[in-house]
C-alpha cells in the first residue's frame, strides 16, 4: 500500500512537470483538466470582442451549450491565459474546438487595449487588441 501511495505521487509529480493534462469527460457537458471544469462543446459560445467575451460566460448556465451540470449563472468564467494554455494539450477531449484564438481573461501589460489569447490549433500564446473577435471557452472551478 504505502509503494501504491509513492508511485502515485511520483506519477503524478511527473505529469505536473510534463505539463501533461489529467482530464476526465464528466458526462454532463463538461470536462475536468488538472481540477478545473471546462465546457465540453469549445465553440459553443463562438466568438467576440474581448470585453464581451469576459461578461458571457457570466451568464452561462444549466440547459445551455449542452451543459447538465446544475451550474448557475456566475459559476463560469473566462480562463486565464495559463488554464487555457493548459487545457489546450488536451483539446482532444473536447467538442467543437477551433483551431483558431480563444480569448483568456489576461490583458497584456505592455498595452491594455490588447489582451492575451491561445491558438488552440498549434498551442501558441499571443496577444490581439481586445476589439478583434475570438472564441471563447469558458472555465469554472472544479467540485
Amino acid at each position: 500500500m504505502k509503494k501504491l501511495a509513492i508511485g502515485m505521487m511520483v506519477f503524478c509529480s511527473l505529469m505536473m512537470v510534463s505539463g501533461a493534462a489529467w482530464c476526465v469527460n464528466n458526462g454532463n457537458g463538461t470536462v475536468t483538466v488538472n481540477g478545473l471544469v471546462w465546457l465540453e462543446d469549445a465553440g459553443c459560445l463562438g466568438r467576440m470582442n474581448w470585453n464581451d467575451a469576459t461578461t458571457r460566460p457570466k451568464s452561462l448556465a444549466h440547459g445551455q451549450c449542452g451543459l447538465k451540470d446544475r451550474s448557475m449563472p456566475g459559476d463560469w468564467r473566462l480562463p486565464t491565459i495559463y488554464e487555457l494554455k493548459a487545457v489546450s494539450s488536451a483539446k482532444g477531449q473536447f467538442r467543437n474546438v477551433q483551431p483558431v484564438g480563444y480569448w483568456s481573461s489576461s490583458t497584456y501589460l505592455g498595452d491594455i487595449s490588447n489582451a492575451w489569447y491561445v491558438i488552440v490549433g498549434g498551442g501558441f500564446v499571443d496577444y490581439g487588441n481586445k476589439a478583434d473577435n475570438a472564441y471563447v471557452w469558458p472555465v469554472r472551478a472544479g467540485q
